[in-house]
């Protein structure tokens, strides 16, 4: 997902908010790992989270919608600049990911 941060959201807001999907990520079925980008040229996000199949990315993002330990991190999104999208990896390096 890629995103911009509401105007007036604070570093500190924004990491609080991180960390508090943390619990919600952890019980999803098929999670695997979690990393959020800040882009340097215009500030905005990007949130990439590796899960076993498609199935249960897809699972997990309709239900983030509404479990309320996301609700911090949903109110610091702007949800105009929201981007989610869902990719196959086709290539790493390492070839052999820690999971």
């Amino acid at each position: 997902m890629t995103f911009r941060t509401q105007d007036g959201v604070s570093e500190q807001q924004f990491d609080e908010a991180v960390r508090s999907v943390g619990d919600f990520l952890a019980e999803q079925p098929g999670f695997l790992s979690r990393q959020v980008a800040t882009v340097d040229t215009d500030g905005s996000r990007v949130d990439l989270v590796w899960w076993k199949n498609l199935d249960d990315a897809r699972a997990a993002a309709e239900s983030i919608r509404t479990d309320p330990r996301a609700a911090s991190f949903m109110a610091c999104l702007d949800p105009d600049s929201v981007r989610l999208s869902h990719a196959r990896l086709t290539h790493a390096q390492p070839e052999q990911l820690p999971w």
